[in-house]
């Protein structure tokens, strides 16, 4: 899927302002910490009362139900800093996060669903089990929500069976004491046909769907051949067990001069620490759309009707990233000031992933090319 990356918004300065308005006194406490952290105009909230508005019944059916169970990937101590504002707001729900890898967030709840059994009401970073919920009929539809409409519609579900609450970049991170700005491949071809990064100086996660596969939907199968074989036989990078997360840290340590693919709020925590570390998009920039959604048969609906609501309003997105560097999906928030390594994004033309390649023949013969070489160990060669 191509589109300019936050393109029309080169034109846009950041917006600052020394002091909050009438209204934005009005807002919780750790929001105002958030717009004030951030040096953001108060006015990019214009517009919160109504996104908020939810019906009375649902206010109603949530001091009932008293709490929502939430399921993703922040840190626990993340979770409780991005969401200070919403307990603010309803002191009523009580928020239960339960951290879990991608088994617990999505077969796990699937087989307990299976025994008619609930675990958890919200699930986040769903990844590619969300197929398995829809196939089941299993998740909510969430058009109802007020602000279901200030999201793209290139990141909600036609359905209305998932939104996305944030955006995610798979670029290169890498360690600039090793490497000069000028040397940064411009496209992806450039990559595996510069040898600089050759002989170890790249190091691969085993994560090829979040940022190989959609290449592969945009280029085409031959270009997505040519060029995974051309990744391994040529520059011959470091195949490492490790998470993006750890990558990130290693390529910050100068065990290598980039890793790929990483995140760009990981490299955007160290850089803000004073890290050697860099960011870099070759065009196209391949993103990827975390996925809320919330279960049919969750018991405690309107909270978590609620809380998605929160999640994707203004002032949802705004502490998300404030905590996390999580890039918002709202329309009125794509601007440069929120996106990390924007001189590196902005601009460009995207790829953003279309979860259905997820179960795609091209998947399968990605993976499977993919796989013989990430087997064979010592060599470029496929197995």
């Amino acid at each position: 899927m191509h589109r300019q990356v936050l393109g029309a918004l080169m034109v846009l300065a950041c917006i600052v302002a020394p002091a909050f308005s009438a209204s934005a006194a009005e807002l919780p406490k750790a929001t105002q910490k958030a717009v004030a952290d951030l040096k953001l105009d108060p006015a990019l909230l214009d517009g919160l009362d109504a996104e908020l508005n939810v019906p009375k019944a649902w206010l109603d059916g949530a001091k009932e139900e008293k709490e929502v169970i939430v399921s993703g990937t922040w840190e626990a101590k993340e979770f409780r800093d991005m969401t200070a504002a919403f307990k603010e707001r309803y002191p009523f729900i009580n928020l239960r996060y339960e951290r879990s890898g991608t088994t617990g967030r999505g077969m796990q709840v699937l087989v307990a669903l299976g025994e008619n059994r609930v675990t958890v009401d919200v699930m986040t970073a769903i990844a590619d089990a969300i197929f398995y919920f829809i196939e089941m009929k299993a998740l909510a539809d969430l058009r109802d929500l007020p602000g279901y409409n200030n999201i793209s519609k290139d990141y909600v579900a036609a359905d209305g069976t998932w939104i996305s609450h944030k955006l995610s970049f798979r670029c290169m991170a890498y360690n600039t004491d090793k490497v000069k700005k000028e040397d940064l491949p411009k496209t992806w071809n450039d990559l595996v046909n510069d040898p600089r990064w050759g002989k170890g100086n790249l190091a691969l996660t085993n994560n090829p769907s979040s940022w190989l596969l959609g290449l592969w939907g945009d280029f085409g199968e031959k270009w997505g051949a040519d060029f995974t074989r051309d990744l391994f036989e040529k520059l011959q990078p470091q195949r490492r067990k490790e998470g993006l997360t750890a990558l990130t840290a290693l390529t910050v340590a100068g065990e290598f001069n980039a890793s790929l693919p990483s995140p760009e709020w990981v490299a955007k925590r160290y850089a803000v620490k004073g890290a050697p570390i860099g960011y870099h998009c070759p065009e196209p920039v391949p993103i990827t759309v975390s996925q809320i959604a919330m279960l049919d048969k969750s018991p405690r609906k309107n909270a978590a009707k609620i809380f998605i609501n929160w999640m994707v309003s203004r002032e949802g997105q705004i502490v998300q990233y404030a905590t996390t560097f999580a890039v918002p999906v709202h329309k009125a928030l794509q601007l440069p000031q929120f996106v990390p390594f924007a001189d590196t994004i902005v601009g460009k033309r995207a790829n953003v992933r279309d979860d259905a390649i997820l179960v795609s023949d091209t998947n399968k013969k990605m993976s499977e090319l993919w796989d013989s070489y990430w087997g064979a160990a010592g060599t470029g060669k496929a197995q």
